[in-house]
């Protein structure tokens, strides 16, 4: 009975033993404890350092990752408002904002992420929904709305994902944005028949004004024209009116004065060196050239 005893004594001495170390555990600064017992989280959370709990298996230590962590969605296909399939590739920055209700809900990173994928996925698909195409790929940068879309997503994850598993969700955000290989060439096809169409219209829009601003040039020439001819008929009929002034002044000085230079002007035009006359002796013209 002795030898039973001590054999039980010993035998319960090295199960002690063994069962001592899984008393302790430490917890890292980058992680978060939960100590469950018989699979049942606690109401504590282990902060970093050393801690005590009741040997395994009766308490076991759930870890969980504090840091900040990327998940990066595979591309998934969607519809816009216009029903075009375009695929969005997304990814998601979150942490363990609460472990009780993380460790209740998902436990792990794997089974986290697979409902942050749910998540994003419906509330990507409603956003991008939403919008007409031409607000997802525009050559106009301004009309581009790629970053309300994940901001609308984005909130409407984070509060799901917080209340639900207590996970913090920091950002939503697109990083890709693709047209499926089957639909590629079509739309591309009609974003080039649209951008014809657009280029068409301005130049129409450009012949127009040109054809304005060449008829308004052609008004405004026509008008300074005859501006500037109605001033030189003035300037014209102003110095006419001058010169018959100073040759009637000039006449009424001197008449007979007037009437030699006449007539030196009129025989200057009828006559030259290859000009022959016959003149009477007593023709006044005969004393004009000989001085009398």
């Amino acid at each position: 009975m002795k030898r039973m005893t001590k054999i039980w004594l010993v035998s319960a001495s090295l199960v002690a033993a063994a069962l001592l170390p899984t008393c302790f555990f430490t917890i890292h600064e980058t992680e978060y404890g939960i100590v469950t017992r018989f699979g049942r989280p606690s109401e504590t959370t282990a902060e970093p350092g050393l801690h005590m709990k009741l040997p395994w298996p009766i308490d076991k230590v759930l870890r969980l990752d504090r840091r900040l962590l990327v998940f990066d969605n595979e591309p998934a296909e969607m519809l816009t408002l216009d029903k075009r399939n375009v695929l969005v590739d997304s990814f998601i920055l979150w942490r363990i904002a609460e472990p009780l209700k993380f460790a209740q809900t998902v436990r792990t990173r794997i089974e986290a992420e697979a409902r942050l994928l749910d998540l994003a996925a419906s509330e990507l698909g409603a956003a991008v929904g939403s919008e007409p195409m031409e607000h997802l790929i525009n050559v106009d940068p301004s009309a581009v709305r790629l970053r309300a879309v994940a901001t609308v997503a984005g909130d409407a994850v984070k509060e799901t994902a917080r209340e639900g598993f207590g996970i913090e969700v920091l950002d939503l955000r697109i990083n890709g944005f693709n047209l499926p290989p089957q639909n590629r060439a079509s739309v591309i096809d009609r974003m080039r028949a649209e951008r014809g169409r657009i280029a068409t219209a301005y130049r129409s829009e450009g012949e127009e004004e040109a054809l304005k601003i060449e008829a308004e040039a052609t008004k405004r020439r026509a008008n300074i024209l005859a501006e500037a001819e109605s001033r030189a008929e003035a300037i014209r009929g102003t110095g006419q009116a001058e010169a018959l002034a100073l040759l009637a002044e000039a006449y009424a000085a001197d008449p007979a004065f007037y009437r030699f230079l006449r007539d030196l002007e009129s025989y200057e035009k009828i006559l030259d060196r290859n000009t022959t006359i016959f003149i009477e002796s007593d023709s006044e013209l005969l004393d004009t050239l000989h001085g009398r």
